[in-house]
């Protein structure tokens, strides 16, 4: 089932191209197997997080495949187990970030394609309705209302059943019952980490779809029909799309403050290596 797999801060980062890693997911819906397949998209926040506490770890560790949701994860990756070997002094950790994350060349020699989450829905999504796939999403835009017709309204062949991420736990028994009775292929939970990741494992058994992806936040962009606008193309290339975020949405400044403590960890796993 998998690729190749790294490890960043005790996490498993397994290697796929977004082509790669939709195909599979169609294919084993074609399987007919009672396993539901499990996808997380760790993020720096994440990995962080699970650098300090190994429960956060083992959560993430428990999935079937873990994709890189971020050039962070790209850049971790090719200074780590890339080439050059890089040093891990404060000088060559800070150029690494700042001139050779530039290069396509040097942040793909590792992880070639990031899925931040619209890369890798958006043109899962089309094949869900190339191949007449049920779609369930639990999280995303207050208004599931307005979602599912926006999404029904781009993706032609596709019923989509959404639920509110917003529900009391004296309802989950019979939330979880609910999401089961539409038989789904995928249901993407789009909840935040770590509840979305703690839904999936509690009721992977239950739920009765054959794939669950733990999705964040791609539902609020445009693209899927939210209201966010995605980052310009150049910023995406950059690498500078979580500074588009920044500026949109102020309030991620606490969870943006994951990504220096992030870069503190990776380069002391990268002075372990020697």
């Amino acid at each position: 089932m998998q690729n190749s797999s790294i490890y960043i801060l005790g996490v498993r980062i397994d290697v796929y191209k977004i082509e790669e890693i939709n195909s599979l997911i169609v294919e084993y819906i074609k399987k007919e197997t009672k396993k539901p397949l499990i996808i997380f998209k760790p993020y720096v926040e994440f990995l962080s997080l699970a650098g300090k506490n190994d429960d956060v770890k083992k959560l993430l560790n428990s999935s079937d495949i873990n994709i890189a949701d971020s050039s962070a994860i790209q850049w971790a990756a090719s200074y780590l187990y890339g080439k050059p070997n890089i040093g891990s002094n404060i000088i060559s950790t800070y150029f690494s970030l700042i001139f050779r994350l530039q290069s396509e060349k040097w942040r793909q020699q590792i992880v070639s394609q990031r899925m931040a989450g619209v890369d890798q829905t958006l043109p899962l999504l089309r094949l869900a309705s190339k191949n007449n796939l049920k779609i369930g999403i639990l999280g995303g835009p207050k208004d599931t209302l307005e979602t599912q017709k926006e999404l029904e309204k781009r993706f032609k062949n596709i019923k989509v059943n959404i639920w509110s991420g917003f529900y009391e736990e004296s309802s989950e028994s019979e939330l979880v019952d609910d999401i089961a009775s539409k038989n789904l292929d995928v249901l993407f939970c789009a909840m935040g980490f770590p509840k979305q990741e703690k839904f999936i494992v509690k009721h992977q058994n239950k739920l009765n779809a054959k794939v669950l992806i733990g999705e964040g936040g791609s539902f609020d962009y445009d693209q899927l029909g939210g209201s966010i606008k995605r980052a310009p193309a150049w910023m995406r290339k950059l690498s500078l799309e979580w500074l588009w975020r920044l500026i949109i949405q102020p309030k991620r400044i606490r969870r943006q403050l994951a990504i220096p403590n992030f870069i503190k960890q990776v380069r002391k796993e990268k002075r372990s290596q020697k």
